[in-house]
């Protein structure tokens, strides 16, 4: 059991180690509060001149990289769920881990909604990025 909780701890060492090189290589355009307003007030201001065009692809290059991010999260998360279940079902008795094999359904399931859903995202990036 000991030898179990020790291979845990390194399981979730090293993903804490992968999760802040992750987080570390993104980088954020608006990076001080000054400039975040003055794209603001731009932004008020084309609203109030009356222009009527939005350039989309500029629009679309914005909020295109929420999906990966989101997806990023998610396949993280599944991991770890991955992980802590197939610990715990190493370490169980029988009746655990056949109450084990049922939760792995849901498990299956929410893998298909996040990757499922991004694929729909990028279908509607691509979508949008043509008109």
């Amino acid at each position: 059991m000991n030898r179990y909780i020790k291979l845990f701890s390194k399981i979730i060492f090293l993903m804490f180690i992968c999760f802040i090189i992750n987080v570390n290589s993104y980088s954020v355009d608006a990076a001080n509060l000054k400039k975040m307003q003055e794209q603001a007030k731009g932004f008020i201001t084309n609203g109030e001149q009356g222009a009527s065009n939005i350039d989309i692809d500029k629009a679309v290059g914005e909020i295109g990289e929420i999906g990966s991010v989101l997806t990023t999260i998610g396949a993280g998360v599944m991991v770890a769920v991955v992980t802590y279940m197939g610990i715990k079902y190493l370490t169980a008795g029988p009746e655990a881990q056949a109450k084990l094999k049922t939760q792995l359904i849901g498990v299956i399931v929410s893998g298909a909604v996040i990757f499922g859903a991004y694929a729909i995202w990028k279908l509607v990036v691509g979508i949008a990025m043509t008109f």
